[in-house]
């Protein structure tokens, strides 16, 4: 575990963030898969989300902003600095979740799996505890990351250990069962927009994920899946 201790999570909370987060909290520019908040906006009062690997709690704090009236889980190997979440969090490993089966309505998994060997295990454990019907999202940087020189690219993670295509996401979801598999990748005009002028701020003010930032919705390294757990194994 020692691979995710706070050490490894101090640049996703950093002070330095504060402008990433103005944009994010008070413009409500945040990039967002439109099909994943979708589903969480549909989601009714008291339904239970979890975020698997949910690091500082950021991803699962914007789903929280969609809807109000549902119940919030984290999860992570490790343990941030601080989390922005009002869920509940609890440390645990993605290939052996601490829950019962059918346990969720909604599961995400954002930036996981391409720290496993085999995401096989993981993608079995989101739908074992989600509910028949529920739905299921994945999201992970795509081989195209790996091969941009300047901006900060798939193999500056040392815990990275393989990228994903679109179409390897909906392979790995449908040969664990999956039903009405969407896919896509994420790109983000606003983010793109101020992104590049905050590149030298950044920069200047200590944010490592800067490029990387900038460089994930300009030029799609992220890649996402989405899918519903069947009624019937």
């Amino acid at each position: 575990m020692s691979g995710f201790s706070e050490r490894y999570f101090r640049p996703y909370a950093s002070a330095a963030l504060a402008i990433r987060r103005f944009v994010r909290e008070r413009l409500q520019l945040s990039p967002r898969v439109g099909w994943l908040f979708r589903q969480v906006k549909l989601l009714p009062g008291g339904a239970r989300l979890l975020d698997v690997g949910c690091g500082t709690g950021g991803f699962l704090e914007l789903l929280e902003q969609e809807n109000t009236g549902i119940e919030t889980f984290g999860l992570d190997l490790g343990s941030p600095p601080d989390f922005l979440s009002r869920g509940t969090f609890l440390r645990g490993s993605a290939t052996v979740l601490p829950f019962a089966d059918n346990s969720f309505d909604l599961v995400t998994c954002a930036h996981v799996i391409e720290h496993l060997v085999d995401g096989r295990p993981c993608v079995n454990e989101l739908l074992r505890v989600c509910r028949p019907g529920g739905v299921v999202y994945i999201e992970t940087p795509s081989p195209r990351s790996a091969y941009v020189p300047f901006f900060n690219t798939f193999w500056d993670d040392p815990t990275h250990v393989r990228p994903y295509s679109r179409t390897g996401l909906e392979r790995l979801l449908e040969a664990a069962g999956a039903e009405n598999v969407e896919s896509g990748v994420k790109h983000s005009l606003p983010a793109v927009v101020f992104g590049l002028p905050y590149l030298p701020i950044g920069l200047l003010t200590g944010d490592r994920q800067a490029k990387a930032m900038f460089a994930i919705y300009a030029f799609g390294f992220s890649v996402w899946a989405g899918c519903a757990k069947p009624h019937h194994e």
